[in-house]
């Protein structure tokens, strides 16, 4: 070991010297500053308990608030549908509010009209006076009736001579088609055409029954002094009538065979009661009301009610039409029947009843 080692170690000494000394020296206090230290530890760990614990109630504040806010949330939007509903509520109470308005004010213009009613009323009423003989003329005759009559028929046969001109064209159409008949057998074996068949049965029928309404015309006209208001309509609505039911018999007739006279009497009876010719048809039961529209003669009295006492065109019209409409069912009806009957059967050859 040379010299220079020993320096180096001789310092070193001295350092350890000194650093004992100082150990030496704080020795005395080392205790007092462990006990001190281990407080500040403990007042640490109550520290950290404490913000352990504060954290804890954070962390459920902070739950409690955001469940606050989701309710705070839908508060929210409960209370603006509330608003909605309340301002659509205003709305209409504002609407209702005016119409009550309104209705005030109706309600005062009819009062006002009541009370100038009742004073008009009460001066119409007809006094006693001091005369007798003019208190007997108002017990005797207390109420006077005003009336006014459009289009009146002169006498009770005119009334009723729309009636009894249509049930002669119906009962003229059932007789015309006892003596023809509906389909020509000899036409229907035949290879003309169905519709010329319908016809060859139909326009004998109502070349008879135009000369029946002709003389219907003339002698309700010319004999018994029926004076139509419009007297050509009156003769072409019969013309018309006659056509139409022809065409009626002859599908009867063409699609029932002799049975068909016994619908066509059972139509009869039908009309005689629902077609509203003696009566108003008002005061008929249900079922005649019901079938009322339903028969074509309700139309020709209707019709001929207007051209014989005057009135609207519009019944005529519309009567001329439904009337035309019936004809020409019944004759594609018949048309049809045609067509169906060219294949003969043996009821056809030898019906059991016979007319």
């Amino acid at each position: 070991m040379d010299d220079a080692d020993l320096g180096a170690l001789r310092t070193e000494l001295r350092q350890v010297a000194a650093t004992a000394r100082q150990i030496a020296a704080a020795a005395p206090h080392l205790a007092d500053d462990v006990q001190a230290a281990r407080a500040r530890v403990d007042q640490l760990s109550a520290g950290l308990n404490r913000l352990a614990t504060g954290a804890a109630q954070l962390s459920s504040g902070t739950a409690e608030a955001k469940q606050g806010a989701l309710d705070l949330r839908g508060g929210l939007y409960r209370l603006s549908s509330g608003a909605r509903e309340l301002s659509g509520g205003l709305g209409r109470l504002a609407g209702g509010g005016h119409q009550l308005a309104g209705g005030l004010g109706q309600l005062q213009g009819g009062a006002e009209k009541l009370a100038t009613g009742l004073t008009d009323g009460a001066g119409k009423i007809p006094g006693y006076g001091d005369n007798p003989g003019d208190r007997a003329d108002v017990l005797a005759d207390p109420v006077s009736l005003d009336r006014s009559v459009r289009h009146p028929a002169g006498t009770y046969g005119v009334g009723f001579a729309p009636y009894f001109l249509a049930l002669a064209l119906w009962v003229g159409a059932m007789i015309t088609f006892m003596v023809l008949r509906p389909l020509n057998r000899r036409y229907l074996v035949s290879e003309a055409p169905s519709i010329r068949v319908a016809l060859a049965g139909l326009l004998p029928a109502v070349a008879i029954g135009l000369v029946q309404a002709t003389l219907l015309f003339v002698v309700v006209h010319f004999a018994l002094g029926l004076n139509p208001v419009h007297p050509p309509a009156t003769w072409g609505l019969l013309a018309l009538t006659a056509t139409v039911f022809a065409a009626i018999m002859q599908m009867l007739g063409a699609a029932l065979g002799a049975p068909g006279r016994i619908a066509a009497l059972a139509l009869l009876m039908l009309q005689l009661t629902s077609s509203g010719g003696t009566y108003p048809v008002q005061t008929s039961p249900g079922f005649f009301q019901a079938i009322h529209p339903l028969l074509p003669m309700t139309y020709v009295v209707q019709s001929a009610r207007h051209t014989i006492d005057g009135g609207p065109w519009g019944t005529v019209i519309q009567g001329g039409l439904l009337l035309v409409a019936y004809g020409l069912g019944a004759f594609l009806l018949t048309v049809l029947t045609a067509r169906r009957k060219r294949r003969l059967t043996p009821s056809d050859l030898h019906p059991e009843l016979v007319l």
